[in-house]
């Protein structure tokens, strides 16, 4: 199964049992605030899937975009499923990777100077989820 949809959508389908890694595309420097999180929720018994987040996020390509993987979970059983994103609205999603630079060298003028190029910044409703 691979499904894709926009953060600010709420998706409805059916899910097959299995292990599933949840990828924010758009960017390798994702910055969330902590009361973000995904749900998935099984329609018919009203329950949630537990989520595990990835403290080290992977960062590679996936369908032609920058992603980061974020979430794996599990599906025991098959059943329709409801997706959807809480608290997005001040997600930042940059171009570039972190680099090591850009943390033992806090000047503004540096990083203007430096990054200027690299640092693209996604807009909100661009950002995408993408669930294989």
């Amino acid at each position: 199964m691979k499904l894709r949809f926009k953060i600010g959508e709420i998706v409805e389908t059916e899910i097959y049992s299995g292990f599933y890694e949840i990828h924010i595309l758009g960017g390798f420097d994702i910055r969330t605030n902590p009361d973000f999180y995904l749900q998935i929720v099984n329609i018919e018994t009203g329950n949630d899937i537990e989520l595990k987040e990835k403290y080290l996020k992977a960062r590679d390509y996936k369908d032609g975009k920058r992603a980061v993987k974020f979430y794996t979970f599990e599906v025991g059983k098959y059943g329709k499923y409801r997706i959807s994103a809480h608290n997005y609205k001040d997600i930042v999603i940059k171009h570039h990777m972190p680099t090591l630079f850009s943390f033992i060298f806090d000047s503004f003028i540096f990083r203007m100077m430096i990054f200027r190029s690299k640092n693209k910044i996604m807009n909100v409703d661009d950002v995408e989820i993408l669930i294989s």
